[in-house]
């Protein structure tokens, strides 16, 4: 273990081994995660808990023991480094909690669902849902999984709600071999009638995918955002193919692009840090 960038309030350790192996899973540079101090050794270094990982840091801020704080993940390959860049305040502590429950449910139901995933591949994209639905009604597990996602999706959206005029959304039979499913809904004010929505998901092909759509009456448009776009041809007309089986409403692509490294974090990052 070391520390890199002395006074600058990173912090991070080698990258081998299985402590840092652990860490690294489901993170992504970009995103915000919550540690709490657990011991000083020295002026400006302490030891900090994150999510069970135990990590020296060399801090900017003298906080006192138990204090939680914001980092930022700057980079995870070929060593884990993290900044600190604020105190948690009481609400973004309880939206970090609801976030850690709803990926650690969501990880665990989509371990599960991946087995008859695959069996939903093979029918027509309008039709899944239905058999989705089946296939929770015929496995006690799967089910489970599904309503703990479900429910702690909801506390987050409780949580948010009060200052943010969106919807939380899970689809996970839309693309069945995508991880980290998640959708946000925001519906514009009635004279408009416009929504907005946004469906972004994991493909082991193209990395992380951000679908925005935008319908208002008759119409729907929509922008495609990939992590690495040049890891799959003709996406515009699969895309076409795929929306036309779910409606029968013209589908207009406005652009496919590189999905900004900021954005790498997911949705649920964004929307817990938005100011």
């Amino acid at each position: 273990m070391r520390i890199r960038n002395s006074g600058s309030g990173f912090f991070g350790f080698g990258s081998g081994g299985n402590r840092s192996d652990s860490f690294k899973q489901g993170r992504k540079p970009g995103q915000k995660i919550r540690g709490t101090i657990i011991e000083w050794i020295s002026e400006d270094m302490a030891w900090v808990d994150i999510e069970g990982h135990r990590l020296l840091a060399q801090l900017r801020s003298k906080p006192s023991i138990g204090t939680q704080l914001i980092f930022l993940v700057v980079q995870l390959n070929p060593d884990i480094i993290l900044k600190e860049i604020g105190y948690a305040t009481q609400n973004e502590t309880g939206i970090l909690s609801h976030a850690r429950d709803f990926e650690a449910a969501r990880s665990l139901f989509e371990s599960t669902f991946r087995a008859s995933a695959h069996s939903l591949c093979h029918i027509p994209p309008h039709e899944r849902k239905g058999q989705f639905l089946t296939q929770l009604i015929d496995h006690k597990r799967l089910l489970a999984n599904y309503l703990d996602t479900i429910l702690c999706m909801n506390y987050i959206g409780k949580t948010i709600s009060e200052n943010l005029s969106i919807q939380l959304f899970y689809i996970p039979w839309c693309v069945p071999l995508g991880k980290r499913h998640l959708g946000v809904l925001k519906r514009g004010k009635d004279s408009t009638k416009l929504i907005e929505s946004i469906i972004e998901f994991d493909h082991e092909r193209v990395g992380m995918v951000r679908l925005e759509f935008l319908s208002k009456q008759k119409k729907t448009a929509y922008r495609a955002k990939l992590q690495r776009p040049g890891k799959i041809k003709s996406l515009k007309d699969f895309l076409q193919e795929q929306l036309h089986q779910y409606s029968a409403k013209p589908c207009e692509c406005l652009g496919i692009s590189t999905l900004p490294k900021h954005s790498h974090g997911g949705i649920l990052s964004e929307i817990m840090f938005r100011k």
